[in-house]
């Protein structure tokens, strides 16, 4: 009986919390509305606001429309006054109607452009009533001058008509455009105050219900209020009988607990002993345990010393893996360096062969046709002859033993190269040169300053290049050499540019820097120039790189290593 009383209790009370939520959520829907609802009057006061204002402007530009035209029409009236009675009097009234028109097109403006009129038509009507303002000028000047019968020329044309019509024009589009605006703004006006009406209907078709609701469930909570005081009192009596029986239990299951208690008690002295006894098993097995550890720690320590004998020859075995691949290398390198070597030995031989044997067949032919001289005068032309292949002789030895010893192992002093000093030294000794032909040199050393290398091989470098840039001028215009250094890629980059006669790089490329090799033959050369420049370059462990175009110049880079 307690338990179904519990359970109804239980039930009336969790149906009273439904109902009170329901009962909030209303209310909370309604409070929710009625907020909507001052929004969106809100709302709808600026949409009436903004719609009166659209309308009223629209209004306005309609009547500063019709404004313009009545200007029109007034400075005509008073033009054609003016002609007719020449009074001053009809001046203001021509001031007025300029003054009138000026203010109507500047009222016009600025609300069709924030209205996205399309403004090219207002801009045509009025640089047409300015051209129309400037003709009744003009034709105002004819009337001062006394000259009517111009006057009347230009009057019986009728300009003005022409003004009228694209006035009527650009007047029916404001109209229709402001007249759509209006409606626009009309129809807003008239769906928010529907919007507004709807709301309010709904609103009230809320609130009755709910105040309805709120007034039944009032009445209702009072009743259930007085159930359950009446409730209160009936459990009371109640919880005083459960309390005595409740006592009466607890009594009876004390002394069962106690019974209960001496058996444990018991029990706990067997569970006592049995634990001394798994205490010495667990004794035991923690010596057990302890040895098996140590032999891990031992097999452990064993372990590691492999694997680090392990690492170290897998580490002397990738030492000798390197060891062989550099040894490899080197002596890779070592045979292309034999092979190149062996390739400059054998042109260097072909080089004394083919140049030392002109100048011995030379001597040799003039040493036979001497014995039969016709008389001393000859034989003295032939020992001159034979004194000339003498020396042309001696100087292909001479050019032959500066290129052996620039192939040579170089044992000079490596130094440090101021490169501003050492072309200001080269420019010292080809200032001749360079005033003869008006040479416009310039440089920049900005970037790289100075290098460490061989002093003699570097300024031999440039000098050389310097003076063939002088030498194969071009001769239509004034040479001029460009000399920049930079780093790039670990090397020192020397570009030196000219805009000489330069050189047909498809024609020559493969031959260009062969000793006594030349391209161009209307001034005095050897072609030894551009062989000792890529030699010294090489010899100082670097490279050089030609880019030439015929009439236009050439540029020669020198990329050398520093130290």
């Amino acid at each position: 009986m307690m338990k179904r009383y519990g359970t109804k209790i239980a039930n009336i009370s969790m149906l009273s919390w439904f109902k009170g939520y329901v009962l909030w959520m209303v209310v909370l829907l309604v409070g929710l509305l009625l907020l909507a609802n001052i929004y969106l009057m809100y709302r709808n006061n600026l949409v009436i606001t903004f719609n009166k204002q659209q309308q009223e402007e629209a209004e306005k530009i309609k009547v500063n429309t019709v404004d313009v035209i009545r200007s029109l029409h007034l400075l005509d009236l008073a033009v054609r006054s003016y002609a007719f009675v020449k009074s001053e009097h009809y001046m203001l009234a021509i001031d007025s109607a300029l003054k009138n028109n000026r203010l109507s097109f500047s009222l016009l403006e600025a609300p069709l452009k924030s209205q996205n009129f399309p403004m090219t038509d207002f801009y045509q009507l009025r640089d047409s009533v300015s051209a129309y303002i400037e003709l009744t000028r003009s034709m105002m000047e004819l009337v001062k001058n006394g000259d009517i019968t111009n006057f009347v020329k230009i009057l019986d044309q009728d300009p003005g008509y022409k003004v009228w019509l694209q006035y009527m024009r650009f007047s029916k589009q404001v109209n229709v455009f402001e007249d759509a605006i209006a409606q626009r703004a009309k129809e807003r006006y008239e769906q928010a105050l529907s919007n507004s009406y709807l709301l309010q209907i709904l609103l009230f078709l809320l609130s009755m219900p709910t105040l309805a609701y709120t007034a039944f469930q009032s009445n209702r909570t009072l009743s259930l209020s007085e159930q359950l005081r009446k409730s209160e009192m009936e459990k009371s009596g109640i919880l005083l009988d459960q309390n005595k029986l409740l006592e009466r239990t607890v009594h009876e299951r004390t002394r069962e607990i106690l019974a209960q208690n001496e058996e444990i008690s018991s029990q706990n002295e067997e569970i006592v002993a049995h634990n001394e006894q798994l205490l010495m098993q667990q004794q035991e097995i923690e010596i057990q345990r302890n040895n098996l550890h140590t032999k891990n720690e031992n097999l452990q320590e064993a372990k590691r010393i492999i694997e680090v004998q392990s690492q170290q020859i897998q580490q002397k075995n990738n030492e000798l893996v390197v060891e062989v691949e550099r040894q490899t290398h080197d002596l890779k390198r070592t045979n292309l360096e034999l092979i190149e070597q062996n390739n400059r030995l054998e042109q260097f031989a072909f080089i004394i062969s083919h140049n030392l044997r002109a100048p011995l067949a030379r001597l040799i032919g003039l040493s036979n046709i001497l014995d039969f001289a016709k008389d001393e005068t000859e034989a003295t032309e032939i020992v001159k002859l034979i004194v000339k292949s003498t020396h042309d002789l001696d100087q292909i030895i001479m050019d032959l033993t500066l290129i052996l010893g620039i192939q040579k192992t170089n044992t000079q002093v490596i130094g440090q190269i101021h490169l501003d000093d050492m072309l200001h030294k080269i420019l010292k000794t080809l200032e001749d040169e360079v005033k003869d032909t008006k040479t416009d040199i310039r440089f920049d050393f900005t970037s790289v300053m100075s290098l460490t290398s061989l002093h003699p091989y570097v300024e031999s470098i440039l000098y050389n290049l310097i003076s063939n840039a002088i030498k194969y001028r071009h001769p239509e215009r004034l040479p001029r050499i460009e000399i920049q250094s930079k780093r790039v890629s670990g090397y020192v980059q020397i570009d030196v540019r000219d805009n000489g006669l330069g050189i047909d790089m498809a024609k020559h490329r493969d031959y260009l820097f062969n000793l006594y090799k030349r391209f161009h033959f209307h001034v005095e050369g050897k072609g030894m120039g551009l062989y000792l420049v890529k030699t010294q370059v090489e010899a100082l462990g670097g490279r050089i790189e030609v880019e030439s175009k015929v009439n236009e110049g050439t540029t020669f880079s020198i990329f050398l290593r520093e130290g």
